[in-house]
């Protein structure tokens, strides 16, 4: 194993811990609280990764500046600082930032409806495929036996985390029998349904929401009950749409998988001096930003489409709650970072398949969280199948590590 072979394995374990919990403060008690939305969460991420790149920058240009000059002879490597400005911006970081911010908003969503373990362990399944066919299929990332022996790792490695997301998901037959209040389906009414229903819930429904939302160590299954109705505009049909929440979650999970398996290809086509150390997380941070900017003034648009007014459409816009989620929010998205920055250099070391493919045991540490923080899994059955599991998706990691050709 060569020495960036073994800085990429330890960066992909860092972005592994990282991803695996900056999913955490998502469903905490202030979250679910105040049932932050999605996009408001989001936002609180995309700021604290710009501050996080920012203060990393500031610290590497202080050093660039001290050290840039000097040569330091350490076993024939030589280290040196780039000195990161504007300049080295580049216009690829905002694909990357484009498809973050929709998919990281829908992964919010997938936690907070569909549960942390099954959503990471979708999302992940998807980033493990989508990857394979990026770095074996169009990057042409060469494998020792062919492309069959990647298949086989990557088909080991999918099995372990679906087992890991049924077993993250199953009730014990025990708590299959609860409560009638649990079952109870309360209404909501979505952007696209008719004006005409009364949208107001009693304390004790809210009440119930919360329970359903999966509330800190509340013992309740992971998912939400509720159901949303999508009423069709009346020239396509009369039609309603019932949708359960944890269903949508679900989807969520799969659509934010499917975007964040490409969100670090413009690295492969950025310019080299705008990826050189964390160069490429600034220009990120800046790009999602800005892009989180745009949503909201989209949304805003939106909403004054269908409110007919500016002033109330921006009223309805959802509450950042700065007293209760500035802390989760920054919490989540400092984990973020690092495992941000974590991945870019796995990825640069071991390339788009292995490396992305390996910060996907984050979904481990998710369902270690489900497990003993959440209370996800309960029953010894689920338990000890999502053990098995992980032990079948570290085969599939250590059949990829072997396969790998540097």
């Amino acid at each position: 194993m060569t020495t960036d072979e073994l800085i990429g394995f330890i960066a992909a374990f860092c972005a592994a811990l990282s991803f695996g919990s900056y999913g955490v403060p998502m469903k905490g008690e202030a979250a679910t609280r105040v049932d932050v939305d999605p996009l408001v969460f989001q936002s609180y991420k995309a700021f604290a990764v710009l501050l996080i790149s920012s203060i990393l920058i500031y610290c590497n240009n202080i050093l660039a500046d001290e050290v840039n000059n000097q040569i330091i002879d350490n076993a024939n490597y030589y280290w040196t600082f780039h000195k990161w400005s504007f300049s080295d911006f580049t216009p690829w970081a905002f694909l990357s930032a484009i498809l973050w911010v929709p998919g990281g908003t829908a992964g919010v969503y997938a936690v907070r409806r569909a549960g942390l373990a099954i959503s990471v362990g979708i999302w992940s399944c998807v980033i493990v495929i989508i990857s394979f066919i990026w770095g074996v299929l169009i990057f042409g990332e060469k494998q020792k036996s062919g492309a069959l022996g990647a298949v086989k790792a990557v088909s080991v490695l999918c099995i372990g985390l679906c087992g890991i997301a049924y077993f993250s998901s199953s009730e014990p037959e025990s708590e299959k029998k609860v409560d009638s209040r649990l079952k109870k389906v309360i209404d909501e009414t979505t952007p696209l349904s008719s004006s005409g229903g009364d949208d107001t819930t009693s304390e004790g429904e809210d009440q119930v929401s919360l329970d359903l939302e999966s509330f800190p160590h509340c013992g309740q299954p992971p998912h939400s009950h509720q159901t949303l109705h999508f009423h069709l505009p009346p020239l396509i049909s009369k039609r309603t749409i019932h949708v359960p929440k944890y269903h949508l979650g679900l989807f969520f999970a799969f659509l934010n998988g499917l975007l964040a398996a490409t969100i670090m290809i413009p690295l492969h086509y950025a310019p080299p001096h705008s990826t050189q150390g964390i160069g490429y997380s600034m220009s990120f941070g800046i790009a999602a930003m800005i892009v989180v900017l745009f949503a909201w003034l989209l949304r805003w648009m939106v909403c004054a489409l269908q409110c007919r007014s500016v002033v109330k459409g921006y009223q309805s816009l959802p509450s950042f709650h700065f007293k209760d989620m500035l802390r989760p929010g920054m919490l989540a998205g400092l984990l973020y970072s690092i495992g941000n920055l974590s991945g870019i250099v796995s990825i640069q070391k071991l390339g788009n398949f292995m490396g992305y493919s390996l910060n996907q045991s984050s979904m481990i540490v998710s369902g270690l969280w489900g497990i003993f923080y959440y209370k996800e899994i309960p029953g010894f059955k689920n338990i000890l199948g999502f053990i098995s599991s992980s032990v079948i998706v570290f085969v599939g990691i250590l059949l990829m590590g072997r396969d790998h050709q540097a």
